[in-house]
């Protein structure tokens, strides 16, 4: 099997780092080391091999800021998925991949989401194999202060919630996109927390009573296992070596 290429779009906080290592063992504690490769979009020559799929990760950057990595990465995606490659972008990654192919991201008007949250999927996302044996309604975490406000042409929406109608789409056969991150688990939530919660400014959390609860323990209060989420990078994964085999 050709290899599969995790595009490396940041890194994660110090705390979170301290305690995972870099950002892609996240990804790699879930999927294995084989046949993945890491290349850093921010500092790396973007190759041009013929890769059996493309993850591309989170990020602290916005995908609307002018750094010329992001437009670089941009070409590179439009480049693979011309020749079919499967791509799946994760958080910012959903973003740069809805920014690429004509959809719009922008600062979340509901703020920040960030914890565990509750998701239903879609008719569409039902029968999506990126969600295959997932129920209609389950748990992901989430750590985002941009959304993707309007779709690519042609793409369709696979979940939502209340804070979102676009919190996973999929364009054609081979893109698809998860604001949620299928490679956290709740400690590494739960150091990001504590990471953000007293950098953000108050008000990028509109649904917190500060009368009531500390924002930090209103944001761990949220946290729990979300093993179905998890199960999309798997299920990914295999889309890529079932289109290998064909």
């Amino acid at each position: 099997m050709k290899p599969i290429l995790i595009l490396k779009t940041g890194e994660l906080p110090r705390r979170v780092f301290d305690n995972l290592g870099p950002y892609e063992r996240a990804f790699l504690n879930i999927v294995g080391e084989e046949p993945f490769v890491v290349v850093d979009a921010q500092t790396d020559e973007l190759p041009a091999s013929d890769w059996a799929g493309v993850i591309i990760t989170g990020s602290p950057a916005s995908t609307y800021d002018n750094e010329a990595w992001i437009a670089r990465s941009e070409d590179f995606l439009r480049r693979a998925a011309d020749r079919s490659i499967p791509l799946y972008g994760v958080c910012f990654g959903h973003q740069l991949l809805a920014q690429t192919f004509g959809g719009t991201v922008e600062k979340c008007r509901h703020g920040w989401e960030l914890g565990t949250v509750r998701l239903t999927l879609t008719n569409e996302g039902k029968s999506d194999p990126l969600f295959s044996d997932l129920p209609e309604a389950f748990t992901a975490h989430m750590s985002h202060g941009d959304v993707v406000t309007a779709l690519p042409p042609g793409a369709v929406s696979l979940a939502h919630n209340e804070h979102s109608p676009y919190q996973s789409f999929r364009l054609g056969d081979t893109i698809w996109g998860t604001q949620f991150h299928p490679e956290f688990t709740p400690t590494i939530v739960s150091n990001l927390i504590y990471s953000l919660a007293d950098r953000l400014p108050p008000e990028s959390f509109p649904r917190w009573n500060a009368c009531i609860d500390p924002l930090r323990g209103w944001l761990l209060s949220s946290v729990r296992e979300a093993p179905e989420a998890q199960r999309c990078l798997e299920n990914f994964v295999q889309i890529v070596k079932e289109r290998q085999s064909l």
